[in-house]
C-alpha cells in the first residue's frame, strides 16, 4: 500500500471541517503531473530599492520621520525555483519581455541591468489570497506601455461570524505604464474562474489576447465559465455564438460532483491579423478548447465553428501569412501534437511523435516557415513549415554528480541539478530579433543569442527573478567571524538552503545523507537504498529550528513531493553546511481508516524544535502520520508525548479509533493537520531555559508547555487566543525565559486582522499588546542590550488601514514604520526571521517570491 493512502485516515475528517469553514477550496491539496500543487492561493518580493515614502500616516511611533526610518528592502541572492509559465514580448520599441508565474507574479526584463522587476509586490496578500499567481498575460500591439495580465483577486466581500471575508475570481488587471500601475477591466464582477496554479498552467495560451488590429477588442479564454469579450465600449461579456458550453467539457465536474478546478477549459485566443486593417478589427479569431478542438469565427466572434485539430488543444500561434500553428497536450494519457492549419488543411507536423505532450509552438515574426516546438526539455526547431525538424536536448544544470555524463551549463547556479533542463514550459522568438530566442521552464528563464548555429547555447537570465515558495527562515546566532551563516531557509522543491552570503547565490541546498528510499518507488529507484546526495528530487522542508546556545546544530523535517510524502529530515553540526538524516523517525502501529488491519505510520512533514542547551532534545509533531514526539538521543530514537492534563477516556471507547487510541498523548495541532504542503509554526522552544527543557505547543485552541524536554505537556492559556488560523506562530523571547508571543495571521479569505498576544508565565496566561491593531507576524532581533531586543512585526499600529512592517525598540511600547505598504505588501508572506548578531536586520519568507530581507544602517 502506498504511503500516501496510509494517511488518508488523518485527513478525511479534516475534510468536513474544513467545508463547514468555507476554506477547502483554498487548501485543497490539488496535485499536478509535474510539480505538486503549492498550497496556499498564490507571491512576491521586490525591487531592489530604498523605499522613500509620501505617505503621512504616523502610527504611535518613535520621533523621528517616516522617509528616515525606512529599511532597504529586497531579495535574498537564490536565483529560483519556480514555474514561469509564459512569456511575451511586445512587437514594438522597446521589445518589452514580460513573464508570468504561477505563484510570484508578473516580471519585466530589464535590459540595461540585465535583471528581471517584480511588477505586483504592491498588491497585499488578501488580493489573492497569498501569493500572486498570473494565468495570461497580453501586451497591446499598438501601445508598447499598455500590458495586461489575468489574476485570481478579491473581488467582492461578504460576513460570516462577524468577521469580513473576500470571494475570488478572475480579473484582468491593466498597465498603462509597463507594470508601474494597474487597474481593473471589471471582469471581477463576473464570477470568472482562473486557476494560475493548477494543472496545464504550462501547457496552455495565451488565454488573453489583445486585437493586433484593433487595441480595443480584447478576449479572454477561462478554464471553466467559456470565453469573454471586451471592448472599449462595453464590459465584459460570455461569448456563445455555438462554441461548447464549458459544463460539457470533460472532467468539469469531480467524480465526487465537486467543481474540478484542474481541467484547462478554453486554453488560447489568436487572431489573424492578415483577417482585418487598421480600420478594422481582425475577422478571423481561433479558440482552442481542450477536449472538443480548435474553435474558428470569420465574422469578428460572431459565431464559431469547430474545425478540429485534434482534443487537446493548449498553445497557439498566426503566423504572418495566417498560418497557424497549434501545441497540443493531454496529461492524463502524456500524448501531444504539433500541427498547422494552413488554407483550410490540417498537417501533424509533430516533431517527435505523439507518445510525449507538447507545451508551446512558436514561430518567427515574417517568416512563417520558421516554427519551434518544446516538449520536457528537448526543444525543435524548423525552417520549413515542420516538414523536418532539429532536436536539441537542453542540458540546464551545474556538475550533478548523479549524472556526471551530462553536460554543465555554466551558467547555471551551483546547485541547479541536471534536472534542471526538463519541465520546459514555453518559447518565444524575439520579434527584435530572430536569432534570440526565450525559454522558460520550472526552474526560470533562459535566452540564446544565436539559435541558428548547430548546437545554440541557452544561458540562465535568473537575476532578481525569485519565485522559490519559501516556508521559514532561521538565523542561529553564531558570529559572522566565527563561520555562521547569513541564514537558513526552509523551502519546497529545494528542501532548503544555508545562505552563507544573504547576497550571493548558495552554492548548494541542503542534501541530507541517508535518508532511506520509499519502498512503494523502488521501481523509480531500482540501484538505490538510500537517496544519494545531493538529493534527487523535489521535496520540501516544513519546519526547520536550530539550537541557540549551539548554534552549529540545527534540524529540519519536511517531505518528498512526488514519493508518497515520505519524510524527509536532517540535522547538521556544523551550522548548516552538511546534513545528515535522522537515525530513525517515529513510529505508530495504528488502525487503517476502515479498520481492516493496522499499518506502521511514520510522520510527513510538520514542526521541529530543539532544545537550545541541548541539540539531542528535539520534538517533532508531524502534520500527517504520528502523534507528536520527542527525541533526547538525536533521532535515534523517538517516544510518544504525553498530556499531563488529558481528557477522560471517550464513552464509549473505539479501540480501534486512532483518536480514541490516543487521548492521552499531546493532541494533534489543527492548523498543523491541514495539509504537509501548509507550515504552521505551532511548535517552538524557550530559547532561554537554562536546563534547556521547555517547549511550547498550540493546538489550534489550547496552548501547552513541557518543562522536561517534550515527554510530559500540561495545558497552559486556553479560550483566550484566536482559535481556526491556519497560520499561529508561536515566538519566544530569546533574551527572556518564559516571555512568549504569538501571532495569528488572517486565513486567505479573512479581511479582519488579530491582535498580537503575549504571555510572562511561560504560556499560562497571555493579554494583547494595546499598541498594535493587529499582527499578522512577529519575531525579534537585536536591540540595545542583551536584554532589550528589536521586535519586528508586520501588521498594523495606530488606526493603519494597510499591513505594514514595524519594529519596536522597547519591547512593544511604541512602534517605527519601516516599510512603506504603498510600494510594498509582502504577498504571500508566511513567516518572519531577526538576526540577533546585527540590529536592524530581517528576513521574511514568501510564498512563490524566495526570501525578503530589510536592512538598515541607522542604529
Amino acid at each position: 500500500m502506498l504511503f500516501v493512502e496510509k494517511i488518508s485516515l488523518f485527513s478525511s475528517p479534516l475534510q468536513l471541517v474544513l467545508e463547514n469553514m468555507n476554506i477547502r477550496h483554498q487548501l485543497g491539496l490539488a496535485l499536478s503531473r509535474r510539480k505538486f500543487q503549492r498550497l496556499l492561493l498564490y507571491g512576491l518580493t521586490g525591487l531592489t530599492v530604498s523605499i522613500l515614502s509620501s505617505s503621512t500616516f504616523s502610527p504611535v511611533v518613535c520621533a523621528q520621520s517616516v522617509a528616515s526610518s525606512l529599511f532597504s528592502w529586497k531579495n535574498v541572492n537564490i536565483q529560483g525555483m519556480g514555474y514561469v509559465t509564459g512569456l511575451v514580448i511586445s512587437p514594438l520599441s522597446p521589445y518589452d519581455v514580460y513573464i508570468r508565474t504561477d505563484v510570484g507574479g508578473l516580471y519585466r526584463f530589464d535590459f540595461a541591468n540585465n535583471r528581471w522587476l517584480p511588477l505586483m509586490d504592491k498588491f497585499d496578500s488578501n488580493f489573492s489570497g497569498g501569493g500572486i499567481g498570473v494565468e495570461s498575460i497580453a501586451i497591446d500591439p499598438k501601445n508598447s506601455k499598455r500590458v495586461y495580465a489575468v489574476v485570481n483577486r478579491s473581488n467582492s466581500t461578504y460576513q460570516e461570524y462577524g468577521m469580513t471575508k473576500y470571494n475570488f475570481s478572475a480579473e484582468v488587471m491593466v498597465s498603462n505604464d509597463r507594470g508601474v500601475t494597474w487597474q481593473t477591466t471589471g471582469l471581477g464582477s463576473k464570477n470568472v474562474f482562473v486557476g494560475p496554479n493548477q494543472d496545464y498552467r504550462t501547457d496552455t495560451g495565451e488565454r488573453l489576447a489583445v486585437d493586433p488590429n484593433n487595441s480595443g477588442v480584447i478576449y479572454f479564454a477561462s478554464r471553466r465559465n467559456g470565453l469573454w469579450k471586451k471592448t472599449s465600449s462595453t464590459t465584459w461579456t460570455q461569448v456563445s455564438g455555438g462554441l461548447p458550453a464549458p459544463s460539457s467539457l470533460p472532467k468539469y465536474k469531480n467524480v465526487d460532483g465537486s467543481d474540478n478546478p484542474n481541467i484547462p477549459g478554453f486554453t488560447f485566443v489568436a487572431f489573424d491579423k492578415t483577417s482585418g486593417t487598421s480600420t478594422q478589427p481582425s475577422q478571423k479569431i481561433y479558440v482552442g478548447v481542450h477536449g472538443s478542438g480548435v474553435w474558428c469565427s470569420t465574422n469578428g466572434g460572431v459565431s464559431w465553428t469547430n474545425i478540429g485539430g485534434g482534443r487537446s488543444p493548449g498553445r497557439a500561434v498566426v503566423a504572418s501569412d495566417g498560418t497557424l500553428y497549434v501545441s497540443s497536450t493531454n496529461w492524463d494519457t502524456n500524448t501531444g501534437s504539433v500541427q498547422k492549419y494552413k488554407n483550410g488543411t490540417w498537417s501533424n507536423i509533430t516533431p517527435d511523435g505523439t507518445s510525449r505532450t507538447y507545451a508551446a509552438v512558436m514561430v518567427q515574426r515574417d517568416q512563417p516557415n520558421t516554427v519551434m516546438a518544446i516538449s520536457d526539455r528537448y526543444v525543435y526547431r524548423s525552417t520549413n513549415g515542420g516538414s523536418n525538424w532539429t532536436k536539441q536536448t537542453m542540458y540546464m544544470g551545474a556538475y550533478d554528480p548523479n549524472y556526471p555524463q551530462d553536460p554543465v551549463n555554466a551558467s547555471a547556479p551551483p546547485y541547479y541539478q541536471s534536472h534542471a533542463g526538463t519541465m520546459g514550459s514555453s518559447i518565444t522568438i524575439d520579434p527584435s530579433n530572430a536569432k534570440q530566442v526565450w525559454w522558460t521552464n520550472g526552474f526560470g528563464v533562459a535566452r540564446t543569442d544565436d539559435v541558428t548555429v548547430t548546437n545554440p547555447t541557452y544561458k540562465w537570465l535568473m537575476n532578481n527573478l525569485e519565485e522559490l515558495d519559501s516556508n521559514m527562515v532561521r538565523v542561529p546566532p553564531k558570529p559572522k567571524a566565527l563561520g555562521g551563516a547569513d541564514l537558513l531557509s526552509a523551502v519546497q522543491d529545494m528542501i532548503g538552503f544555508r545562505h552563507e552570503d544573504r547576497n550571493q547565490v548558495p552554492t548548494a541546498h541542503f542534501n541530507p545523507t541517508n535518508i532511506p528510499v520509499n519502498p512503494a518507488y523502488t521501481w523509480a529507484n531500482p540501484d538505490w537504498r538510500v537517496y544519494p546526495s545531493p538529493f534527487p528530487h523535489v521535496s520540501g522542508a516544513t519546519g526547520l529550528d536550530y539550537s541557540y546556545k549551539n548554534p552549529d546544530y540545527a534540524a529540519f523535517v519536511g517531505f518528498h513531493q512526488w514519493q508518497g510524502f515520505w519524510p524527509i529530515h536532517g540535522i547538521t553540526q556544523d551550522n548548516g553546511r552538511t546534513w545528515r538524516a535522522f537515525d530513525s523517525v517515529p513510529s505508530e502501529t495504528m488502525w487503517k481508516w476502515d479498520k481492516s488491519g493496522q499499518e506502521l505510520v511514520t510522520p510527513v512533514g510538520g514542526q521541529i524544535a530543539m532544545s537550545p542547551t541541548n541539540p539531542q532534545n528535539m520534538v517533532w509533531a508531524p502534520s500527517w502520520g504520528t502523534w507528536p514526539h520527542y527525541t533526547t538521543d538525536g533521532g535515534r530514537t523517538w517516544k510518544l508525548t504525553y498530556n499531563i492534563d488529558h481528557p477522560p477516556a471517550p464513552v464509549p471507547y473505539d479501540p480501534y479509533n486512532n483518536d480514541h487510541t490516543h487521548y492521552t498523548a499531546l493532541p494533534k495541532s489543527w492548523p498543523n493537520t491541514i495539509s504537509p504542503w501548509l507550515s504552521s509554526y505551532i511548535l517552538a522552544a524557550d530559547r532561554q531555559d537554562p536546563q534547556g527543557k521547555t517547549f511550547y505547543y498550540y493546538d489550534g485552541w489550547t496552548f501547552y508547555y513541557s518543562v522536561d524536554g517534550g515527554a510530559n505537556w500540561r495545558k497552559g492559556a486556553s479560550g483566550t487566543l484566536p482559535t481556526w488560523k491556519i497560520r499561529p506562530t508561536i515566538v519566544p523571547n530569546p533574551t527572556k525565559t518564559g516571555d512568549v508571543w504569538m501571532s495569528f495571521a488572517r486565513n486567505p479569505q479573512e479581511g479582519t486582522g488579530n491582535k498580537l498576544y503575549r504571555s510572562t508565565d511561560g504560556g499560562k496566561t497571555f493579554a494583547t499588546i494595546p499598541s498594535v491593531d493587529s499582527c499578522e507576524y512577529i519575531t525579534f532581533g537585536k536591540g540595545s542590550s542583551d536584554t532589550n531586543p528589536n521586535i519586528y512585526i508586520f501588521g498594523r499600529v495606530g488606526g493603519a488601514t494597510k499591513d505594514t512592517m514595524y519594529k519596536s525598540e522597547n519591547m512593544g511600547q511604541s512602534w517605527i514604520q519601516i516599510s512603506d505598504p504603498n510600494v510594498l505588501q509582502f504577498p504571500g508572506i508566511t513567516h518572519m526571521e531577526g538576526d540577533m548578531r546585527s540590529p536592524n536586520l530581517v528576513y521574511v519568507a514568501l510564498t512563490g517570491r524566495g526570501l525578503m530581507m530589510g536592512e538598515t544602517t541607522v542604529p
